[in-house]
């Protein structure tokens, strides 16, 4: 008999356990992947969207059956929700996402309503998604970090409505080995208030999505996605925009690091105040470096893509 119950004990204590792996209520939450692949589909058992690998985050969105509408990499779906478990960790990318609200929505320092309110942003302004915490997205734009509540993001084609000038963009075609966009100053401001929308993204050697950039990577999708395409390693940019000197620099050309011209080996955009905004190095994240000490000694020259 007291043997009966220790089992009944311990079946108890284990159904528990599982149960606490992922919360049961439906705020959104953090969770990740623990089978070996695991299938993202556009519906519940539909067609397949992607394959996530053990161990990848996603944001749980909702929880209500059996398959979880979750988020990861940038993309929204349904997973089986038997290969998923819990996660304590809060900051991981998601990609870009845009607001979706009928005016404007609070951009907050913490996350809950009653902290302070850094920006309101409007209906499809595009961020930069670096995590989840306390049931909220966590986000940087324009270079801040803050949180905004679930329900005024989405992550569906972002690219194609929400993305900074995105729809003046065109592809380029290098006449004479040179880059150029003839437009206006407005050009400019779109490629750095864009660049900033992936601040927080980690460094992915030969990446060039919001899930991860290197260097160029991350060059290359700003001013596709902006004002037109440039090509993708560092030194082909070099070779193909037209050189400033560091006193002669604008925000929006690009800035050029190697030991010569001809052996350029990192790049980013300027974006004024001596100031610029790269993805360095595998263990870092898109950020703002000062143009001084050693990147200042291995600056090759500006190049200049956007002429006014």
């Amino acid at each position: 008999m007291h043997s009966t119950k220790k089992l009944v004990r311990l079946a108890v204590s284990g159904a528990l356990a599982v149960s606490m792996l992922l919360p049961s209520s439906l705020a959104m939450y953090q969770a990740k992947v623990k089978a070996d692949a695991l299938y993202l589909r556009e519906s519940p058992g539909g067609e397949i969207i992607t394959t996530l690998p053990q161990d990848t985050m996603v944001a749980v969105l909702n929880n209500s059956s059996s398959w979880y509408k979750v988020v990861a990499n940038g993309k929204e779906g349904y997973v089986s929700s038997e290969f998923l478990t819990g996660s304590l960790t809060t900051d991981f990318s998601l990609g870009s996402a845009k607001i979706v609200c009928d005016t404007t929505v609070n951009f907050r320092s913490q996350p809950n309503t009653s902290s302070s309110v850094l920006a309101s942003l409007r209906n499809g302004t595009v961020v930069s998604v670096t995590g989840v915490q306390g049931g909220w997205f966590k986000v940087t734009y324009n270079g801040q970090k803050g949180y905004v509540h679930p329900d005024y993001l989405s992550f569906s084609n972002v690219q194609s409505s929400g993305s900074t000038g995105s729809s003046g963009s065109s592809s380029i075609t290098p006449p004479s080995n040179s880059v150029s966009y003839n437009g206006s100053s407005e050009k400019r401001a779109a490629v750095l208030e864009y660049a900033a929308q992936f601040l927080g993204t980690p460094y992915v050697y030969g990446g060039s999505t919001p899930s991860g950039f290197d260097c160029s990577g991350f060059t290359s999708y700003v001013f596709k996605n902006t004002v037109g395409s440039i090509p993708r390693v560092a030194q082909a940019q070099f070779d193909a925009t037209t050189r400033v000197s560091m006193d002669e620099l604008l925000p929006g050309d690009l800035v050029f690091f190697g030991s010569s011209a001809s052996s350029i080996s990192h790049v980013g955009i300027y974006v004024g105040n001596n100031q610029f905004i790269h993805s360095p190095h595998t263990g870092d994240v898109v950020k703002y470096d000062s143009l001084t000490g050693s990147y200042a000694s291995r600056f090759q020259g500006g190049g200049r893509v956007i002429f006014d």
